[in-house]
């Protein structure tokens, strides 16, 4: 059965947020590579950090429309399992992987 419409556009436009921010993360990549020592350094690696992390979660979400639109296999279920990330030294954050609809009518 092919997926609703509405589930395409929507991965349609997961995927160009996905590109545009991936774009992003490559500019602050070269701009930490560049970055003097010191503060403008670690700012430099901050910004990319909390990127990568926009862009995880981003790709999770990405990864559970294409598997509801049946473009993409469902992953093993400790995939889908929350993680702790550590940006800085001092802060950690818990990340929740979105599910794909079938395994949210599981849960």
């Amino acid at each position: 059965m092919p997926a609703p419409l509405q589930d395409v556009e929507a991965l349609f436009d997961a995927v160009k947020l996905l590109r545009a921010e991936r774009r992003k993360m490559e500019k602050l990549s070269e701009k930490a590579r560049n970055a003097p020592l010191g503060k403008p350094g670690q700012k430099a690696n901050t910004d990319l950090n909390w990127q990568a992390f926009h862009v995880n979660k981003i790709e999770h979400r990405v990864h559970a429309m294409a598997v509801d639109c049946g473009l993409a296999d469902r992953r093993p279920a400790d995939h889908y399992r929350p993680y702790s990330v550590k940006l800085t030294g001092f802060h950690e954050y818990e990340v929740v992987p979105e599910l794909p609809r079938c395994l949210q009518e599981t849960v």
